[in-house]
């Protein structure tokens, strides 16, 4: 199928995502159902991004031009193995096969089912063809390459049992912002959506910031309590918060809370849930070191300042990559171009 065909009906379907209001209600009812941390919020704000960054003209098409397509092509079948961790997190791989003319196909994770069969719905209205290269199953089956998300256990697993395939693996990463201590309020807030968004539940959520010493902790976390109260109103998110809070206290740990966080210094990068790690930093060059020793576990570095030569994300943007930004740094689309 030609590209250009191809990106006619994701540029559709992105408009039938922001349309189909009875499909959508039912699906993100289903959804949240399923899984309580997909809330309705949560659901819109993958939404909202995918349509606006991954489905729209313009953005396919410049993010296309910058590979070379084969005229002639065998459509591959890829097997891919979709995480649950956050709404829709395997769409920019889905849309990587489907552009680069392959069929998929994908093993859904069971908290997240429901989405993706809207998705799925509204592509065979728009495009049967383009379906017809979509298959949902329960086991991988005679495919040609494999892309996989999961934990650290899993990718483990997901090495081992699909080495002898052209692979894309991902463990679990997790992304840290560099504050200067200058941050005005807006700026703070900004880096509160990359904590908060999703609950914190991404490999693209801040779970660590690297603070100059004499930090303003206490201004720090009067913005994200202010901004952020919502978090608390999620059962299971406040039940993630008292656990930690009592093993901290019954433990006798030294650390900082706040109304929607809790902040403790350690040397670590993925902090628990509701929880967020700190640490203080000399001067630039030592922040640069600390990237540079850490890179094969941090997925973005959050900061409104340069690092070096480091690649950094601005405050605010963690959960909006666009079609070119690929997770791990590892280019999808150029992966299976090239199978």
């Amino acid at each position: 199928m030609p590209v250009q065909k191809i990106i006619s009906t994701l540029h559709k379907l992105g408009m039938e995502m922001s349309n189909s209001a009875r499909l959508k209600n039912e699906a993100f009812r289903n959804a949240e159902n399923a899984n309580p941390w997909f809330t309705e919020k949560e659901i819109l704000r993958m939404v909202d991004h995918i349509v606006n960054n991954y489905l729209n003209t313009e953005s396919l098409n410049k993010w296309v031009n910058n590979y070379s397509f084969p005229s002639t092509h065998k459509p591959k079948l890829i097997g891919l193995i979709s995480a649950g961790n956050i709404p829709l997190v395997s769409m920019h791989d889905l849309i990587c096969i489907l552009i680069s003319g392959n069929a998929v196909q994908i093993k859904l994770s069971e908290k997240d089912t429901h989405l993706y069969n809207w998705i799925f719905s509204l592509i065979k209205e728009i495009d049967s063809n383009l379906y017809a290269n979509i298959h949902i199953v329960h086991q991988l089956k005679n495919y040609d390459a494999v892309i996989a998300t999961g934990g650290t256990l899993a990718a483990n697993q997901f090495k081992y049992y699909f080495q002898h395939k052209p692979n894309i693996i991902r463990g679990h990463r997790n992304s840290i912002a560099v504050l200067g201590g200058e941050e005005d309020d807006e700026t703070i807030k900004a880096i509160g959506q990359d904590i908060f968004s999703y609950y914190g539940m991404g490999c693209r959520n801040v779970s660590k910031i690297l603070v100059p010493v004499n930090f303003n902790f206490d201004h720090f976390l009067n913005i994200l309590d202010k901004e952020f109260d919502y978090v608390r109103n999620h059962y299971k998110f406040q039940n993630n918060y008292d656990y930690q809070l009592a093993l901290y206290l019954l433990n006798k740990v030294k650390f900082l809370q706040g109304q929607s966080i809790l902040l403790l210094e350690h040397t670590g990068i993925a902090s628990p849930l509701a929880c967020l790690y700190f640490e203080h930093y000399q001067n630039n060059e030592a922040v640069y070191q600390y990237i540079l020793k850490n890179r094969d576990f941090i997925q973005c570095v959050i900061s409104a300042q340069k690092i070096g030569d480091q690649v950094v994300t601005a405050p605010g943007m963690a959960q909006y990559p666009g079609l070119s930004d690929y997770a791990d740094m590892n280019d999808t689309m150029n992966f299976l171009l090239q199978l």
